[in-house]
């Protein structure tokens, strides 16, 4: 027997609901037989890298800036709300200047 294929980074679950037997994330229906060592999970990110810096922001709080294969976020109001801000520009130049 093949196994079943899902791609999911948060893991997969099994739930009964009225006699069918569900595998998530998805809502696959699967049969009753069907277990952990039956499914190939494969994690989307995987292979990405992912760097973070602590970066002081201008009033001395503390701001985790994530570099993930370029793609830049930080966790301060700003980064959150626009997705992107002064923190992760500034570390985003820092790194070209250095390479």
């Amino acid at each position: 027997m093949s196994k079943i294929k899902i791609v999911s980074h948060t893991g997969i679950a099994f739930s009964t609901i009225k006699g069918q037997k569900y595998l998530f994330p998805g809502w696959i229906p699967v049969e009753d037989h069907i277990s952990f060592e039956d499914v190939e999970v494969t994690n989307p990110y995987e292979g990405v890298k992912s760097d973070t810096y602590t970066i002081t922001g201008s009033k001395g709080d503390k701001y985790t800036v994530t570099n993930q294969n370029g793609k830049f976020s930080c966790d301060c109001p700003a980064g959150k709300f626009r997705g992107s801000c002064k923190h992760s520009n500034q570390v985003q130049k820092d790194i070209n200047k250095s390479i």
